[in-house]
């Protein structure tokens, strides 16, 4: 019997103008928004490529060691087309440096990105917003339509239990809710797999797969709140206004009011203070720097007389005492920079933490509406929420220290001359011997001698170029970053699990309230 009511309820809305319209609003917005959706991802994805490449042919060019400066990238996430969430508010790149702390690109959004109250445009904001409207048009007059009729008193008087009805129903809601889902997910991909630049892997099915079945629990959930209203009202259109009251709430009010109580509740450290403390502590470290230098009376911190890798410069020559002194101070001054650096990480990562705080709070407030918790969802299995953002950050803090020690191992601990300089014992020797001949040319009257002895100064240093290759780097660590999809479904299962409560509530207070349902009353 269930069965038989399921199916009749099912091909009865299959029929309706509302469930006609609403899908085809959805192919609509699916048309318009994914083709532009992986445009974008398609461009970003470029750029990244791009600045993968440029980032490896610089490191081909490295003649020191002290010019290892390479860039990192976070891969653009091809799930964000389903759900962009934070994808392209926050940085995508990062300077590694041994004897700095890693620098976040920022981008131009606002201070606090994530917490923009403007949703972003992709096809959870249409299963969002579209698909949760279109469950409560189908839901409302399911229960409180046939009472106005008088067909619920006809139905009751026969023999079929009442929770037999309510199962039907629910089930032929969501049967007729299942198609446009489907219809969406399918056109979506095929849209997708269109662009020959794309390719999805095992994890992103598997992202798509667990989208899909969150997008049901999720509709279920809307129709289930539909179902409770049409359950406890006798009219249909009252039953219908506190539904779109309710969409109204969970969708725009609920969403906006979690942060605006978030940042009122737990208000971000004051960035002029970070930054405060950030200059003292560089100014410390600058300080101790300046103190540790005056043990080397000969280093000057050798003088870049050539251009190198990462826009930055390297010795070719230098006096023997100022080498010898370089190649102490900086094994000194590494081991004190590194300590300041890492103080400095920390201060950065202290807004970054008190932003997930408050990202934190105001999701747990949102939690109060499907809507919210299902925006999570569907952000953290496309891998484009703040977790994600946040994961790649401490893997760009590990690449660093990864990074440091490389240098410090083919260094011997930062003090070799192979970290500043290709100037060897014997031509810093011979540059000791003939720089007072230079020196004393260069400051002749005769222009043609001055251009002379600049002539042979920069052909016995070219000359020294050339005996240098530039190092070889076949061991050098490279930047991976691929979040595994276990960790985004492990972080996922809480709020997939709070749908799944959601519906069984409503369902339950909707049964209550139909078994309590007087047919003498009416």
């Amino acid at each position: 019997m269930i069965w038989k009511i399921a199916r009749k309820e099912f091909l009865l809305n299959l029929m309706t103008f509302k469930f006609a319209v609403g899908t085809i609003l959805c192919v609509i917005l699916v048309v318009v928004f994914v083709p532009v959706l992986a445009k974008d991802y398609l461009q970003r994805l470029e750029e990244y490529n791009q600045n993968v490449t440029a980032n490896e042919a610089e490191l081909r060019k490295v003649m020191v060691y002290k010019n290892i400066l390479p860039m990192v990238y976070r891969p653009p996430s091809v799930l964000s087309v389903f759900s962009e969430g934070i994808e392209k508010r926050l940085g995508t790149s990062a300077k590694i440096s041994h004897f700095d702390v890693p620098e976040v690109s920022a981008t131009t959004d606002e201070i606090n990105p994530y917490m923009s109250m403007f949703p972003a445009l992709d096809v959870s904001l249409v299963l969002r917003i579209v698909f949760s409207a279109l469950a409560l048009l189908v839901a409302y007059n399911v229960i409180s339509g046939e009472r106005e009729q008088g067909t619920l008193k006809l139905i009751l008087s026969g023999s079929i239990p009442r929770h037999h009805i309510l199962i039907g129903k629910f089930l032929a809601g969501l049967m007729i809710l299942i198609v446009p889902v489907t219809i969406v997910f399918i056109l979506a991909l095929m849209l997708l797999l269109s662009f020959p630049m794309i390719e999805l892997n095992a994890a992103n099915w598997a992202g798509i797969g667990l989208m899909y079945i969150a997008s049901l629990i999720f509709i279920s959930a809307m129709y289930n709140l539909g179902l409770f209203f049409s359950s406890l009202m006798k009219q249909s259109s009252i039953s219908l206004i506190l539904g779109l009251f309710a969409w109204v709430i969970f969708v725009v009010v609920v969403p906006s009011g979690s942060i605006y109580l978030a940042t009122q509740i737990s208000p971000l450290e004051s960035q002029e203070k970070l930054e405060a403390q950030r200059v003292m502590t560089i100014q410390e470290c600058r300080s101790k720097e300046l103190e540790a230098s005056g043990k080397f009376p000969h280093w000057r911190g050798p003088k870049s007389d050539a251009d190198g890798a990462f826009g930055t410069g390297y010795t070719v020559v230098c006096d023997e005492s100022c080498l010898h002194d370089a190649s102490k101070a900086y094994s000194l001054m590494q081991s004190i920079v590194s300590n300041y650096s890492n103080s400095i990480w920390r201060l950065e990562l202290s807004y970054f933490d008190s932003l997930l705080k408050q990202k934190h709070l105001a999701g747990n407030i949102a939690r109060i509406s499907p809507v919210s918790v299902y925006e999570n969802v569907m952000s953290i299995l496309a891998q484009s929420d703040f977790g994600s953002f946040r994961s790649f950050m401490d893997n760009v803090k590990a690449y660093r220290d990864e990074i440091t020690e490389y240098i410090r191992s083919k260094t011997d601990n930062f003090s070799s001359y192979s970290y500043f300089t290709i100037c060897t014992e014997e031509d810093a020797k011979e540059y000791q011997k003939n720089i007072g001949p230079f020196l004393e040319s260069f400051k002749s009257e005769n222009e043609q001698d001055r251009e002379k002895a600049a002539d042979n100064f920069d052909r016995w240093k070219n000359g020294i170029m050339a005996r240098h290759s530039p190092l070889s780097l076949q061991d050098f660590p490279r930047f991976s970053y691929r979040p595994g999809i276990a960790k985004s479904i492990k972080r996922a299962i809480p709020d997939l699990a709070l749908l799944v409560l959601v519906n069984i509530l409503l369902f339950s207070l909707s049964f209550v309230a139909f078994i309590r349902y007087d047919v003498r009353s009416d």
